[in-house]
């Protein structure tokens, strides 16, 4: 009786012994899974921290917008067309067709009302001399600008109007209105072609402003305060003729504008 008591105790303590080892080594492993666990949610919330960081190190930065143009001090010309009875052509200026001035109510003051395919030069020759700057003001009255094609400004070798003048010259300013935001400089006399962007769609019935800098060969161009050119242009060209030339095509009654021209130079 008590062999086989002792007999049952024994076998108890032998099966038992396995049993808790398994116990042990599945209480062992949850730990250390728990373990993993919590030592990778900590490291995950250091790579979010560190992402949100970044995020936020990656925010839009703001640039300082610089606008250097530094207009003369002495005016050589000016025409602003006020003493120009309505609907003549301004006697300061000659054309390879027409124009007519113009009042605006809602803008003020008078305007060159261009015609089509129209090439307009100063009447007179004007010394410029090394230095010196020119402004002047746009404006297209239209629906939209895309109903216009290219407007063209810039230099030429003489200052014969002997037809309408694009870019073939010493070098050219392109308003691409037919595409709503192409520009373009060009220069014959550097070889030199450059494109790049900017919104012309919002100036449908809105004035720009161009403002043209010029240091011996180097020439900056500003539409309203934006800098579209700062390059050399002139390559020692010494005749230098301004010319402004309307687009070929102006659609559904559109029509430019040109008024408030300026050159001045430093003291």
């Amino acid at each position: 009786m008590k062999a086989s008591k002792f007999l049952i105790i024994l076998s108890l303590f032998l099966f038992a012994k396995p049993v808790q080892a398994q116990l042990f080594g599945k209480i062992k492993d949850k730990l250390e899974n728990k373990a993993a666990e919590i030592v990778e949610e900590k490291l995950n919330g250091k790579k979010e921290d560190n992402k949100e960081g970044k995020t936020q190190s990656k925010s839009k930065i703001t640039l300082e917008e610089v606008y250097d143009f530094k207009p003369g001090d002495s005016t050589i010309f000016a025409s602003n067309f006020n003493s120009i009875p309505s609907g003549a052509m301004p006697l300061d200026w000659k054309t390879t067709s027409t124009g007519e001035v113009v009042s605006i109510n809602e803008i003020g003051g008078k305007w060159l009302k261009m015609g089509e395919r129209t090439t307009y030069k100063l009447n007179k020759n004007i010394y410029y001399p090394t230095n010196f700057t020119l402004e002047f003001d746009i404006l297209v009255a239209a629906d939209k600008v895309n109903d216009l094609s290219s407007l063209y400004f810039g230099f030429t070798k003489d200052n014969s109007i002997r037809g309408w003048i694009s870019n073939e010259n010493i070098w050219a300013g392109k308003l691409e209105y037919m595409n709503n935001n192409d520009i373009n400089i060009s220069s014959r006399a550097n070889d030199l072609y450059q494109s790049s962007s900017f919104d012309l769609e919002t100036y449908a019935n809105q004035v720009m402003h161009v403002a043209i800098e010029v240091n011996q060969n180097r020439v900056k161009i500003y539409l309203d305060k934006t800098k579209i050119a700062d390059t050399e242009l002139f390559n020692n060209e010494k005749a230098k003729h301004f010319y402004i030339s309307s687009p070929l095509r102006q659609n559904h009654g559109a029509r430019v504008l040109f008024s408030n021209f300026v050159v001045k130079t430093y003291k």
